[in-house]
């Protein structure tokens, strides 16, 4: 033990010799430390910050869909959509749904009395609301008659009434969407900005009878149909019952594949966390090409130096040092370098994802395993590539070391 700190302590004066060059040296895996633990961070945050807006919809939400193939580039609908006759069923003879609401979605051009904006309608149901947990602070939601009645009525998000309808009340006021007049009977409480950037607040939503009958026609089929179980609970019990109502609404046979999809919410946060898992590990990939960079600097600087030190390998060989002291000593330097590099690379990491999150009001938690992947590379890497050179070293001559000029 005692040897072993005097050839740390020999490493640390060997690289506190050549400041500038040590520091240059392990530039390569300071960056490398400090890429890989930003970018495992950012993607913990993301990965938090999705699996945070999806609990805020609720812990009991379903969505039931058309099953899709993606062929030719193109997503290809494998069945019939789920229309009024699946929403009627469900609705009918449901025990564990509470809420069941259809969803329409179209890109439309909304017309106020301050301008015009591109945006998107969604044709629900007044339990929509519930399901998704969206509240309203001026007005009201439309009720069931406004639905029954395809009547022209819409809640519209903050987006909507500061670029629309600025310094004004809109609610009892009218908004032309597709040249059709609606009247504003609710505004959504604000929600700010998405996990992927997406503004919640930039939406219309209007009774799904007068998107069908008054905005596009009579049109057949939804998006989708969200529902809500009565628990958390039963959610289970619910996505097999929507798959065994609507198998028999779809007279689907024993041997034959579902042509619909039920997406509940924990599937839907494991899909979302598999996604940002492997875009994490992508990029983490990505940012540790770097380390290897860095580690080829390392055994590049380590081989020059034992050029500059083969006499003094000479004379400690001459006077009895074994091939293992001088590889030992060597293999210490490559490591304690990459280490100081390391423990660098890990401050300036930390420092990195506080400045992000001032600069962008991203929260991004510094994940420990983050840390401690960037310490083990760097360990690593100094033991890698600092092997080479410390053999180089153990297996000189002696009598060539010592007369080498």
């Amino acid at each position: 033990m005692k040897q072993l700190l005097k050839t740390f302590k020999v490493a640390f004066q060997s690289i506190n010799k050549n400041r500038t060059r040590s520091l240059l040296t392990a530039l390569g895996i300071i960056i490398g430390v400090a890429a890989v633990i930003m970018t495992i961070s950012a993607g913990e945050g993301a990965t938090q910050a999705v699996q945070s807006q999806i609990s805020g919809l609720g812990t009991n939400l379903l969505m039931i869909t058309t099953k899709t193939e993606h062929r030719a580039g193109i997503d290809v609908r494998m069945g019939r959509p789920v229309d009024e006759k699946d929403f009627n069923i469900l609705q009918k003879n449901s025990v564990w749904m509470l809420k069941l609401s259809p969803l329409i979605a179209n890109g439309v051009r909304a017309i106020g009395p301050q301008g015009n904006k591109s945006t998107t309608i969604y044709g629900v149901s007044s339990d929509y609301f519930d399901i998704l947990s969206r509240e309203i602070v001026s007005g009201d939601i439309f009720t069931d008659e406004d639905v029954k009645a395809a009547r022209k009525v819409c809640v519209i998000g903050e987006t909507i009434k500061k670029e629309l309808f600025i310094g004004e009340d809109p609610i009892g006021r009218q908004i032309r969407i597709n040249k059709v007049p609606f009247t504003i009977v609710g505004l959504l409480k604000e929600e700010g900005k998405g996990t992927m950037g997406q503004d919640q607040d930039d939406m219309l939503i209007a009774p799904y009878t007068t998107i069908q009958n008054r905005l596009y026609g009579h049109r057949r089929g939804y998006n989708m149909i969200m529902a809500s179980a009565i628990s958390e609970d039963h959610i289970v019990d619910a996505e097999i019952e929507v798959t065994e109502l609507l198998r028999e609404s779809h007279r689907i046979l024993e041997s034959e594949e579902d042509d619909f999809e039920v997406t509940t919410q924990i599937e839907l946060q494991e899909i979302t966390g598999n996604v940002t898992g492997i875009l994490t590990l992508i990029l983490g990939a990505i940012a540790s090409i770097s380390l290897i960079v860095g580690g080829i600097g390392i055994m590049n600087i380590m081989l020059v130096s034992v050029t500059e030190r083969t006499r003094e390998i000479g004379t400690r060989l001459a006077i009895g040092a074994r091939e293992s002291d001088i590889l030992t000593q060597f293999l210490i330097e490559a490591i304690v370098l990459s280490l100081v590099g390391g423990v660098i690379g890990i401050v300036l990491g930390i420092i990195g994802n506080q400045i992000i999150y001032k600069a962008t009001d991203f929260y991004i938690p510094t994940a420990v395993n983050s840390i401690l992947i960037g310490f083990g590379f760097s360990v690593l890497v100094g033991i890698v590539f600092g092997y080479f050179p410390a053999r180089k070293a153990a297996r000189l001559n002696p009598i060539d070391a010592l007369r080498y000029e």
